[in-house]
């Protein structure tokens, strides 16, 4: 009886001891990312099941709050374990603490052909040289057109300059009454008129900042190129081809300018890829088996120029988080080949040995054009005025130019004197 009972308790042991261990919770971190779900849904789930002892939580924020709200966390050790960041805000954020250096990890558990293979590794970098962030993807922008409306206002082919661009929005807008080239307008941090300042600065050969041979830094614009700039931008407000209820739009991924497109009620948008994707697939929604009208083209540039900015997207980890390690394996697994080839397929893999890989199709002939006449911000970055600052500077000047506020004259000089005062 002693013996049965003996047995019984060793067996009622292991029993427990198994099911503790099987029950053991796992370490969870959070991930917040900046885009849909649906677009890292599958990937998550794929690493959860290849490590069941880590579980990672999704959370979700707009990308006109994410910079801001991260840094804010971090300061008061709060935050998410890993966040989703735009390649140039990660100076910035490895500069305040808010981010853990990686060069540890990259050295002793090291991505397939290490961090040289990575695009953008110059944005990565802090001022300490510390590596503060691992790139995660990369894209470029791009011009998109609904080749009907402009076959119906008699344009045959995709504008090369500034000039024809103009000329082209004005016809289809006249002609059709639709709008030529809708662009977010709006004034808000983070917006879209960052991009398209620098498009036509960048095209000209000019720069807002620039870094000289000694090292130092400068404004690289006068008030003249600024006002060019506006007044440019301006001409599709005054016309009528941009819509003013664009002045209240701030992003490329505005749904009512992706509508716009879709529905053919606008000829021309510049975007990222991962927007054109989303336009592409909601016409194919709402037009099942019918050949899309759309075209992509790069941005007018000179011959020895740039047009567009080689972007993307980085991974950090929290200085604050308690789980390093397993915050390490998780941005490893997203910068791998299987994420690219199985999940994620809204921008491009930052590892130049995958982006050869990529067949860009005819769909985004475009992008592919415009990479050769793309830049890395370069001094934007490495400079004295974090980037955050001189992007939301420049959405505020060109929004009270474009909304007639102030004078483009004023907004210029306006623009320029604030920037100014923080540079050495």
């Amino acid at each position: 009886m002693l013996k049965l009972l003996a047995a019984g308790l060793i067996a009622s042991a292991a029993i427990v001891g198994t099911a503790g261990i099987a029950a053991a919770d796992p370490v969870t971190i959070t991930f917040r990312f900046n885009d849909t779900e649906q677009e890292v849904r599958g990937a998550i789930d794929e690493f959860q099941k290849q490590n069941p002892d880590i579980k990672v939580e999704l959370q979700r924020i707009g990308w006109k709050d994410a910079r801001n709200q991260f840094l804010r966390e971090a300061a008061v050790g709060q935050g998410p374990d890993v966040a989703h960041v735009a390649q140039v805000w990660v100076t910035e954020m490895g500069d305040a603490g808010a981010t853990l250096a990686l060069d540890d990890f990259l050295q002793k558990d090291p991505p397939p052909n290490g961090f040289a293979d990575f695009a953008a590794q110059d944005l990565a970098h802090g001022k300490d040289g510390k590596i503060y962030g691992l790139p995660w993807t990369t894209d470029t922008w791009a011009m998109v057109y609904r080749t009907d409306l402009l076959k119906e206002a008699g344009i045959d082919s995709l504008p090369t300059t500034w000039e024809d661009m103009r000329k082209d929005s004005e016809a289809v807008y006249k002609k059709t009454g639709k709008a030529g080239f809708g662009f977010p307008a709006g004034s808000s941090a983070s917006g879209a008129m960052w991009f398209l300042a620098n498009f036509y600065w960048w095209s000209e050969g000019k720069a807002l900042i620039v870094q000289k041979q000694d090292g130092s830094y400068a404004l690289g614009l006068e008030p003249a190129d600024v006002v060019a700039a506006m007044n440019y931008y301006k001409q599709y407000m005054d016309g009528g081809d941009n819509p003013q209820s664009n002045l209240a739009a701030s992003d490329a991924h505005d749904p009512a300018i992706m509508q716009a497109l879709v529905s053919g009620n606008q000829a021309m948008g510049a975007m990222p890829p991962n927007t054109y994707k989303e336009i592409l697939k909601a016409y194919a929604d709402a037009n099942p088996g019918k050949e899309p009208p759309f075209a992509s083209g790069p941005f007018p540039h000179q011959p020895d120029t740039k047009s567009s900015m080689i972007g993307g997207r980085m991974l950090v980890i929290n200085a604050n988080t308690k789980h390093p390690d397993e915050a390490w394996k998780f941005v490893k697994y997203m910068a791998s080949q299987g994420v690219f080839a199985n999940f994620y397929r809204t921008q491009f893999p930052a590892q130049n040995s995958l982006l050869k890989q990529i067949d860009f199709g005819a769909p985004l002939k475009g992008f592919a054009e415009q990479f050769p006449f793309a830049r890395t911000w370069g001094a934007y970055a490495s400079g004295p005025v974090p980037i955050g600052t001189l992007w939301n500077a420049t959405q505020r000047a060109f929004g009270k130019a474009l909304s007639g506020q102030v004078s483009t004259e004023d907004a210029a000089k306006e623009l320029l004197a604030e920037i100014g005062k923080q540079m050495p």
